[in-house]
């Protein structure tokens, strides 16, 4: 009876008992989003989405070579490596860049027709034919580049090239091309800047007839070609030159950056941290600065990236009657 009599009176404590106060519910986590940045090794599958097809095969190339590239400007223009040694004969690309495709673009085919039309018979060209030709000059001979050449388009650009003519090499290029993309494109470059930036179109003798006493030359034609430089190398003691900002999307050009290209001023400062377009939380709307010296960076740390110069095919243009060349 006693043991019924404490059960009870523990039931009705239990009951009189108020619910103890609910704890609140702790505050969510915020969750961290984190943002990986720009892999370089991505940005060909970028210039693919943006149809730079030319520009993604040529860097591909860049990361597929041996370690190769030219500590200054003067090793450059040799083809002189960091070994102190001639470029191998892989960091030579002569097949990617046809001259067909390269005269779609206007700004192109404007300085292509400049060069064979009026360069090539400036005073400036006609004494450099005089000068190469004196090497050459036999009594009723004929000169075949070509042959002399060895049949080699790099021997020939030593040896015969003696006018260029540069897209997007001078200031105006260069404002017009920015506004151009900025118009047509959102300021995302089109496939010939990213694959070749600023280039030359190059003339090199073709053929020659020297007359009876070797005093007068015959210029009967010549080669067109373009060859350019696929490096990332900076002058010693500048600001590595910035070549945009880039995610697995694509590329933004920061108007102030594009304006510090267009003027060539390297030693002022750039756009030097990501901008976003669109939703942060999704990487490849964070764009993020490339330069120059991201890819050297990333070629000594993986032994790997080779710098090389890139030759387009040629053309013979006839030159008709032709160009009287005074030894």
């Amino acid at each position: 009876m006693l043991a019924i009599l404490e059960a009870q009176s523990r039931f009705k404590r239990w009951l009189d008992t108020p619910a103890p106060p609910r704890q609140p519910k702790p505050a969510p986590t915020p969750k961290t989003e984190v943002v990986p940045p720009c892999d370089i090794q991505e940005i060909p599958g970028a210039m693919r989405k943006n149809y730079m097809f030319k520009s993604a095969a040529l860097m591909e190339k860049w990361f597929a070579g041996e370690l190769n590239y030219s500590p200054t400007d003067a090793d450059e223009k040799a083809e002189i490596n960091q070994k102190g040694e001639p470029y191998p004969a892989s960091m030579y690309d002569a097949s990617t860049i046809k001259l067909d495709w390269v005269l779609n673009f206007r700004r192109a085919k404007d300085q292509y027709d400049a060069l064979v039309n009026t360069a090539i018979r400036s005073p400036a060209a006609m004494r450099q034919l005089a000068l190469i030709l004196s090497r050459y000059k036999r009594r009723g001979a004929e000169l075949d580049a070509w042959a002399l050449s060895g049949k080699n388009l790099g021997r020939l650009h030593r040896h015969f090239q003696f006018q260029y003519a540069g897209v997007e090499s001078s200031l105006p290029q260069k404002i017009n091309r920015f506004i151009a993309s900025n118009m047509q494109n959102r300021g995302t470059p089109d496939d010939l800047t990213g694959a070749l930036g600023s280039f030359n179109f190059y003339a090199a003798i073709a053929y020659a007839d020297f007359n009876d006493d070797a005093t007068i030359v015959r210029l009967k034609g010549v080669y067109v070609y373009i060859r350019d430089n696929y490096t990332f190398t900076d002058t010693p003691g500048e600001t590595s030159q910035c070549l945009g900002h880039w995610s697995r999307n694509g590329v933004v050009i920061v108007p102030y950056t594009a304006a510090i290209a267009i003027l060539d001023k390297p030693w002022l400062p750039y756009v030097d941290y990501p901008v976003a377009v669109g939703d942060v939380r999704v990487s490849g709307n964070i764009y993020y600065p490339v330069k120059n010296s991201s890819f050297r960076e990333w070629a000594i740390r993986h032994k790997r990236g080779g710098d090389f110069v890139v030759y387009s095919d040629y053309r013979f243009v006839p030159i008709y009657p032709p160009m009287t060349v005074y030894l």
